[in-house]
């Protein structure tokens, strides 16, 4: 027997490995874009988590300092430009 002869036994082996790859292939393809389309809505929520946090802190604890402030800090420039129009 030939070597040649010997190879064509190999040949429904090569097609099953050949089938076998490209399933393979598809399953891994399909894995990564589960896993991404898992990292990616993961990171979503986390980003709403942490602004919900921060928006519940400020409102909680910062909003009524921060506010008067910017108020009387408005209502001085708004003061000055009104005396200012009442002299011309």
């Amino acid at each position: 027997m030939n070597l040649i002869h010997s190879l064509q036994f190999l040949d429904p082996l090569q097609d099953q490995f050949s089938r076998f790859y490209s399933i393979a292939t598809l399953v891994i393809s399909v894995l990564f874009i589960l896993w991404a389309f898992n990292l990616i809505v993961g990171m979503i929520q986390r980003t709403f988590s942490i602004g919900k946090a921060f928006g519940r802190f400020y409102r909680q604890f910062l909003h009524n300092y921060l506010r008067s402030a910017l108020v009387s800090i408005f209502g001085l420039f708004k003061r000055r430009s009104s005396n200012s129009n009442q002299t011309i």
